[in-house]
C-alpha cells in the first residue's frame, strides 16, 4: 500500500509550505528565522534535484552531482541544529562549546566525505554512522534546548521556536531509530518511513510559522 502512494514526490512539495510561509516573515524575521528559511531553501533545492535526478530524467551524472550537494546539505542541516539548539540553550562557555560542535562535526564531515567520495559510494550517505551519530547529539541536545524553553515560558504552547524545535527533535529522534537498522531487513522495510517522518516535521514546522504570525 505504502509503495503505491508517491510519497517522495508528496515530500518534494510539502517542504514548500513552510518555506513559503517563512519566507513572508523575513522581511520582520530575526536572524533565527533568516537562516531557518535558509535551511528549508537548500532542503527544497535538494529534494527538488534529487527528483529530477532520479524520477525524471534518471541519468547517472546528476545522481552524482545530487549525491554531492545533499552532502553538504546535510553538513549545513547539522551545523544549522547546533547552532538554532545553542541559540535555547542557557549554558556556561555557550560560545565555546558551539565553536568546538561546529568544528567537530565538520571535521567528521570532511574525513566521510574523503572516504564517501573517495572510495566508496557517493549515493550511500544515508546509512552512514556518521549521519546517524549527529542526529542522536542533535536530538539529545534538543532535548535539553526545549525544557530550558519549558522553563522560561508558561505557555509553551503558544511559542513558536517549540514547535520548529520539537519538529527537528521528533525527526532527529525517530529517524535514528530507522538508520540504526539501515543494514537488516527490517530497516529496508522501514525506510519508506524516513521521508513520512520527514513529512510530519514539516507539519510540526507549519504549526510554528503560522503561530509566529499571530503572536504579531
Amino acid at each position: 500500500m505504502l509503495n503505491q502512494i508517491p510519497i517522495q514526490e508528496i515530500s518534494t512539495l510539502a517542504i514548500w509550505i513552510p518555506l513559503i510561509l517563512a519566507g513572508l516573515r523575513l522581511q520582520k524575521g530575526d536572524r533565527k528565522l533568516r537562516l531557518f528559511f535558509v535551511f528549508l531553501l537548500i532542503g527544497a533545492i535538494a529534494d527538488g534535484f534529487g527528483w529530477l535526478a532520479y524520477r525524471v530524467f534518471d541519468i547517472e551524472s546528476l545522481g552524482d552531482f545530487h549525491a554531492y550537494f545533499l552532502y553538504f546539505y546535510l553538513w549545513f542541516e547539522a551545523l544549522f541544529f547546533t547552532w538554532l539548539i545553542f541559540e535555547f540553550l542557557e549554558t556556561r562557555n555557550n560560545k565555546f562549546w558551539k565553536k568546538a560542535l561546529w568544528t567537530g562535526i565538520s571535521l567528521l564531515f570532511l574525513l566521510e566525505g574523503i572516504n564517501r567520495f573517495g572510495f566508496g559510494n557517493p549515493k550511500d550517505i544515508y546509512t552512514s554512522f556518521l549521519i546517524s551519530g549527529i542526529l542522536v547529539l542533535n536530538a539529545f541536545l534538543m532535548a535539553f534546548a526545549l525544557l530550558g524553553l519549558a522553563e522560561r515560558n508558561g505557555e509553551i504552547m503558544s511559542d513558536p521556536w517549540f514547535w520548529i524545535l520539537s519538529g527537528i527533535f521528533f525527526y532527529s529522534f525517530s529517524c535514528f531509530f530507522i538508520d540504526m537498522l539501515a543494514y537488516t531487513e527490517i530497516g529496508k522495510k522501514l525506510w519508506g518511513f524516513r521521508t513520512i517522518l520527514n513529512m510530519v516535521q514539516y507539519v510540526f514546522f507549519v504549526v510554528g510559522l503560522v503561530k509566529m504570525n499571530r503572536s504579531r
